[in-house]
C-alpha cells in the first residue's frame, strides 16, 4: 500500500492485484453520532481507471476532512459475505424509477467500456453484463 502525503492529508492507495477488475474511493465524514466517522465510497471504476483515480484522490485529499482511500477489488472480493448487503438494502429501497435509472446508468457504462477500454478481458466482462441484462442477444 502507498501513503501518499499532501500538504494537510493522505491519500493510501491499496496495491492493484492481478485478478482485480474493480477501484473505488472511499471517503471518511462524520456519522450520525458525534465522533463516529462513516465511509462514502464513489461509484465503482474499471481498474484500468487505477492511477487516474490515486490521483484524483491526491488533488482532492487537502480539501477533504480525513484520508482518502483508494481500494481495488477482484470479483471474489465483492462476494465476501456482508460486504455487499448494504448495496442490496439500498435496492431494495428504491423506486421503480431509482431502479431503472440505475440499470440505465449500469448499461451507459459497460458500453462505454466496450467502446473505450483496451483490455480484451475487461471487455468481454462488459459484453457479459450487457447480456445478463438482455441487452445484448446472440444465439
Amino acid at each position: 500500500m502507498a501513503i501518499i502525503k499532501t500538504e494537510r492529508n493522505f491519500v493510501y492507495a491499496y496495491d492493484p492485484q492481478p485478478d482485480d477488475v474493480f477501484v473505488r474511493a472511499s471517503l471518511l465524514g462524520p456519522g450520525d453520532e458525534p465522533g463516529t466517522r462513516t465511509p462514502r465510497h464513489l461509484r465503482y471504476l474499471p481498474i484500468t481507471e487505477y492511477q487516474g483515480l490515486v490521483e484524483w484522490a491526491v488533488s482532492m485529499a487537502d480539501q477533504m476532512a480525513f484520508p482518502i482511500h483508494v481500494l481495488p477489488l477482484s470479483y471474489e472480493d465483492m462476494l465476501v459475505p456482508g460486504r455487499i448487503q448494504p448495496f442490496r438494502d439500498a435496492v431494495a429501497r428504491m423506486t421503480d424509477q431509482q431502479r431503472g435509472a440505475m440499470r440505465a446508468a449500469v448499461v451507459n457504462s459497460m458500453c462505454e467500456v466496450l467502446r473505450d477500454c483496451d483490455d480484451w478481458n475487461v471487455r468481454s466482462d462488459a459484453y457479459d453484463i450487457l447480456h445478463k441484462l438482455k441487452v445484448i442477444h446472440h444465439d
